[in-house]
């Protein structure tokens, strides 16, 4: 009975209708709480309702019902680190998916990838926290104007919070709502540094690194880049140790040698002159 509400919900699923399967997971939970597949299928129905507090909850039941150490926990452990992304607790979701990256990669496991670019999310918001942290210490000013945009956010998500429960509004209007909210706060506090950086002649700038210069393994800016045969540039020191002892490339999983490494000189030209323009980015 269980199995059979969870292929229903599956088929919900790929017809897109999220509430309906989330619905078929949470029966087929309640017939068997010890299966694994269901919460984290359930996590995967949450990631796309956005409903990231209920994404963690399943993440961490179905982790630990694979146990943390199995290679199938992996996809698990990468929703979770989505989850605390979307529930803004940047340096959870970093050592959540950081640990599960490494994890992947001795496992030669598929979700390598998809752990690379999250950690690398994780890694830019915590940087972005910094940043805003700097910025404000720059300027008074715009410290006050950032906190009064934070504190309308907080009102608008408490009213939201109190509708809810009255029942004048649904989950589903809820999230929505909160999230119209949030990005409408992000785009004016986006243009209030624009304004403030205009009027300091530069100094009250957000600092950012391009993707482009990390490296996938290290998740450091580049000093000496490669390109594997599948076209991806890595940092030749992680690189060369990782291919050595897997024999593989890390993304495609197909095999490959030192040997196929080849040098991106334009990459770290690009990166030289990056580094020799911010010397803040040695710390990032």
């Amino acid at each position: 009975m269980a199995l059979e509400l969870k292929e229903k919900g599956n088929q919900l699923f790929k017809e897109g209708d999220y509430n309906g399967a989330e619905e078929m997971y949470s029966q087929a939970i309640l017939k068997n709480p010890k299966e694994p597949t269901f919460f984290s299928n359930r996590a995967l129905t949450r990631i796309r309702l956005e409903n990231w507090a209920g994404v963690e909850h399943d993440a961490r039941a179905a982790i630990d019902l694979y146990g943390a150490k199995s290679p199938t926990s992996l996809k698990s452990s990468w929703y979770l680190a989505q989850a605390l992304l979307g529930l803004q607790r940047p340096q959870e979701a970093y050592e959540v998916a950081i640990e599960a990256y490494r994890a992947s990669l001795a496992a030669k496991n598929i979700q390598t990838e998809n752990l690379s670019r999250t950690v690398l999310r994780a890694k830019q918001a915590i940087w972005a926290a910094k940043e805003t942290a700097r910025i404000r210490e720059l300027d008074e000013t715009l410290a006050s104007v950032e906190r009064l945009i934070e504190a309308d956010v907080e009102r608008g998500v408490a009213e939201l919070k109190g509708r809810l429960e009255k029942g004048e509004i649904g989950e589903i209007g809820f999230r929505e709502d909160e999230k119209e909210i949030r990005e409408d706060a992000e785009r004016k506090v986006k243009r209030v540094r624009e304004v403030f950086e205009i009027a300091s002649e530069g100094k009250v700038t957000e600092r950012v690194v391009p993707d482009y210069l990390v490296d996938g393994i290290t998740f450091e800016i580049m000093h000496d880049p490669v390109i594997t045969p599948s076209g991806t540039s890595f940092d030749r020191v992680g690189i060369t140790k990782y291919v050595e002892q897997a024999k593989v490339d890390p993304i495609t999983r197909v095999s490959m040698t030192v040997n196929d490494l080849r040098p991106n000189y334009a990459l770290k030209a690009a990166c030289e002159e990056f580094l020799d323009k911010n010397g803040w980015a040695v710390d990032w």
